[in-house]
């Protein structure tokens, strides 16, 4: 390994990042034309956002051909702690605290630390909320392979972490792509209550819970039970077998918030509007509204009947 790429992943392991690896940019061949024909059948149901940036996300040299890399990073969020009530919220977001600010300030820093490096050095990161494929890199750089349930899953911590992704304009040593162990296992095709994950390494947003309770700011459709969840799904991370692992974070801000882990369907019913924003000020779950959140609940008191 080169002293530049030593260096970096010496940085990213300092700021708590549990996995670093490398690869060269190029345009996403393979990839663009399963992205086109999953948009083309309309399996984003209305997240017409990605059907706008699907240049840029085949391309990385939208963003500057200057970038000749990808350096990927994986954040562990598992705690030890479980569902323990039968109103879930997702586990990256039962606490009060917005991943996409506590991880983009990590990626500054990051880059930041690689740029004194070499005044030469040119760095841009990103999170999950840019026009970037950032399982794709992830799995390009021999963070995890990619699971049947689309998800990237790592063999010794799961799939349990968030990704961030930084484009630098050196040339690194690039890692390989790691092995896909899911094998015959279809756990979380099975699993799945809805049928959004309707075959091997394919998802249908219009039925996966996740996008209903999230981005979906209409009606949710009667043939989607929501099975307890008010925010986002973790079913097909929860069965899989790679998640029987017992490395968790030790950062308290992914640890869950008191004042919503474990309480009942009708103590987070009668959670104000004051005080949904006062607890989700900082949460992703703030961006959902207060208005989707009573939505949500009353579905699943709904279904539950």
């Amino acid at each position: 390994m080169n002293n530049l790429s030593s260096k970096i992943k010496e940085i990213c392991k300092c700021f708590g990042f549990i996995k670093t690896g490398f690869s060269e940019t190029k345009v996403l061949i393979e990839e663009s034309a399963f992205l086109k024909e999953w948009l083309a059948f309309k399996k984003n149901a209305d997240m017409n956002w990605i059907n706008k940036s699907y240049e840029k996300r085949i391309n990385p040299s939208f963003f500057g051909k200057e970038f000749v890399s990808v350096i990927s990073l994986a954040y562990l969020y598992n705690t030890p702690y479980k569902q323990i009530s039968e109103t879930k919220i997702s586990r990256y977001a039962w606490n009060a605290g917005d991943y996409h600010s506590i991880i983009s300030k990590k990626l500054n820093n990051v880059c930041c630390e690689i740029e004194k490096l070499d005044a030469e050095i040119k760095t841009l990161y990103f999170i999950d909320d840019a026009p970037f494929m950032d399982k794709v890199w992830a799995k390009k750089s021999g963070i995890g392979w990619q699971g049947k349930n689309t998800i990237v899953i790592n063999k010794k911590f799961g799939s349990f972490f968030f990704i961030g992704n930084i484009l630098i304009n050196k040339k690194l040593d690039y890692d390989k792509p790691v092995e896909n162990l899911c094998g015959k296992c279809r756990k979380c095709i099975e699993a799945c209550p809805t049928g959004a994950l309707y075959d091997d390494y394919k998802l249908d947003a219009n039925l996966c819970i996740a996008y209903h309770t999230i981005e979906n700011q209409k009606i949710i459709p009667r043939n989607v039970n929501l099975n307890g969840w008010i925010f986002g799904c973790d079913i097909c991370q929860e069965v899989c077998p790679y998640n029987k692992t017992e490395i968790f974070t030790d950062d308290e801000n992914f640890f869950p918030d008191e004042r919503i882990y474990g309480k009942s369907i009708s103590e987070l019913e009668n959670i104000t509007e004051k005080k949904f924003d006062s607890i989700f000020k900082n949460s992703p779950i703030k961006r959902l509204g207060y208005k989707a959140w009573l939505r949500n609940i009353k579905l699943n008191k709904i279904l539950k009947k």
